[in-house]
């Protein structure tokens, strides 16, 4: 005897895995708008490097992870890399600096 699957029952459980699929890219990925926060306008290397900076520019940098074996994976990373003239005792640099976390950026 065939019995009749209730198809209303499926869509329900389709909307929710792609809804959860969704979600997981989401929060895989930054967004852009993390990205665009803007770098000080004015840095200074504290007591230990007497140096300070003021802001020429920014770029957006996006480093692209990831590995392929039959499945393709990646990871992107997106954040400001601020332009700086730096200025101290032996005179002006130019100095690239990661605005989220204030590193030295030496990848140009």
């Amino acid at each position: 005897m065939r019995t009749r699957r209730n198809s209303r029952a499926a869509w329900p459980l389709a909307v929710a895995w792609a809804f959860a699929g969704a979600l997981a890219l989401s929060l895989a990925n930054p967004s852009v708008a993390a990205a665009q926060s803007e770098c000080a306008p004015y840095i200074s290397g504290g007591p230990d490097n007497p140096a300070s900076g003021t802001l020429r520019g920014y770029q957006i940098v996006s480093l692209n992870l990831g590995a392929a074996f039959g499945l393709s994976v990646g990871i992107t990373a997106t954040f400001n890399v601020g332009v700086y003239d730096m200025y101290d005792r032996d005179g002006r640099s130019t100095t690239y600096v990661r605005c989220d976390d204030y590193t030295e950026w030496s990848f140009q």
